[in-house]
């Protein structure tokens, strides 16, 4: 596993590797390392260097002063992650998040690894949705969305909209890797801790049924603009008509098949699109199937069980991950051969999201 980025990050790594003190494979080493390294001044923000203007112009110039930007890296040694100064004026905020907008990419990850590869970083696109108890405080996650922009998270209508006892719709976790640890780690790099944003007002869909799961989608828009890292990137959607692949992965946390207990990690669930017929097979005796909505798995022993409402269906086309579908209900028979589960097309939605995302948050 390694970042993208081919020469231009090697001269970066090597850089901040000659400059900060060198980690051995002492284990009590390594955590203080992170522990006085891991979180920037007030003043400052931790990102990629690429995403940072002012140290990325500093080292195209090559003038650059060692003992300075050595101090400034973050995060665990090798992450290529930095200090990044911010500034409060309102000119200058602006004209960063535009310079953030322009050299952000969507459906891509920091993080190049074997095909395979699900560990931290690997789809930095989603996010946990939280409730808060009105009562103790407590917050539970029991659906996922997408990060569209940075103001905006894409799920189910059903999740925007759901009701509990004493629980109301609260905020969304973005960064988030391991749901048990404050700073999830791999082999080669930490990341930084997960950051609840709250949601100031959503959007859903007018044609939602709540009985039928139709038009089942929404928009939640947060109080603050997201920054954007390693574990926290903005998915594509179709700009056009894009044929989902072989390569289709459902992530977010929650049970799978064959699973007793959640595990603490972010899962991805490889599913094979099929035809919708098949949906319509399986339920449509007791629910409508559209044809704006998707079919996928039905494979034997892998498919979402709970938890993964809202959660995205992802496809790869060239280097790009884009959004086709968003879970949207499953059988009581999860996992079980030619039982797939139903998702909203997000392929149809297009210009609906588009529509209702302010110019400003996009």
């Amino acid at each position: 596993m390694k970042f993208k980025g081919g020469n231009y990050f090697n001269i970066v790594l090597v850089l901040l590797n000659f400059l900060q003190l060198s980690l051995t494979d002492d284990a009590t080493l390594a955590s203080r390392t992170l522990r006085q390294t891991a979180f920037c001044p007030s003043n400052s923000q931790c990102v990629l260097i690429s995403s940072c203007p002012i140290l990325r112009d500093v080292l195209n110039s090559e003038c650059v002063i060692s003992s300075r930007i050595g101090k400034l890296g973050c995060g665990f040694q090798g992450s290529g992650l930095v200090c990044c100064p911010s500034y409060d004026d309102s000119n200058n905020n602006i004209a960063q998040d535009r310079r953030d907008k322009a050299n952000t990419k969507c459906g891509q990850s920091s993080i190049q690894g074997e095909y395979n590869y699900d560990g931290i970083g690997a789809y930095p696109f989603v996010a946990r949705v939280g409730f808060r108890n009105s009562i103790n405080g407590e917050i539970k996650y029991p659906c996922t969305g997408s990060i569209i922009s940075n103001r905006v998270i894409l799920t189910a209508a059903h999740c925007a909209l759901a009701k509990a006892t004493n629980f109301k719709l609260y905020s969304v976790r973005v960064g988030e890797y391991l749901t048990n640890t404050d700073i999830d780690c791999g082999e080669e790099f930490c990341g930084l801790p997960a950051k609840d944003v709250g949601i100031s007002h959503v959007v859903v869909h007018p044609g939602y049924q709540k009985d039928t799961y139709q038009h089942n989608i929404a928009l939640l828009v947060l109080r603050q603009n997201l920054n954007y890292t390693v574990t926290t990137q903005p998915i594509c959607l179709p700009e056009t008509w894009l044929e989902p692949t072989n390569n289709n992965v459902l992530v977010g946390w929650g049970k799978a098949a064959g699973q007793r207990d959640t595990p603490p990690r972010q899962q991805s669930i490889r599913v094979p699109i099929v035809n919708l017929q098949q949906c319509k097979n399986v339920y449509g005796n007791t629910l409508p199937i559209s044809d704006d909505q998707l079919c996928a798995g039905g494979d034997a022993g892998k498919d979402a069980c709970s938890g993964f409402g809202g959660a995205p269906l992802l496809t790869r086309s060239g280097d790009s991950h884009y959004q086709v579908g968003i879970l949207s209900f499953g059988s009581d028979q999860c996992g079980a051969p030619g039982v797939p589960s139903v998702y909203v097309d997000v392929r149809k939605y297009s210009q609906w999201i588009k529509e209702n995302i302010p110019l400003s948050y996009n």
